[in-house]
């Protein structure tokens, strides 16, 4: 027996909300991110602000294919979102190195 919420089952829905969160704080973090790279304009900023963007898209697009799927979690979400996650740690890494 599977708990349901919405019509789908009480995990997706708690790591829906858990993405919303997730895209409040990365919002916060761009809304920062932004604000210093008007006032300071170098490098390092702006690879913040990409690796805050590319964390962001894929929480939107975990919350797409959770709401998508009818599966219960698959494992195209956990690859997808790794592969995305991966993207944003090199670009963290690579400003990191360089400054």
């Amino acid at each position: 027996m599977v708990l349901e919420l919405f019509g789908l089952a009480l995990i997706k829905t708690a790591a829906i909300c858990i993405e919303i969160a997730n895209i409040g704080l990365l919002s916060g973090l761009l809304y920062l991110y932004i604000k210093s790279y008007r006032q300071i304009k170098i490098g390092f900023t702006v690879g913040l602000i990409l690796f805050a963007s590319v964390l962001l898209i894929r929480s939107i697009l975990t919350i797409a294919l959770l709401i998508i799927d009818s599966d219960m979690l698959t494992g195209k979400q956990v690859l997808i979102g790794g592969f995305i996650e991966f993207i944003a740690l090199a670009i963290l890494l690579k400003i990191t190195w360089d400054y």
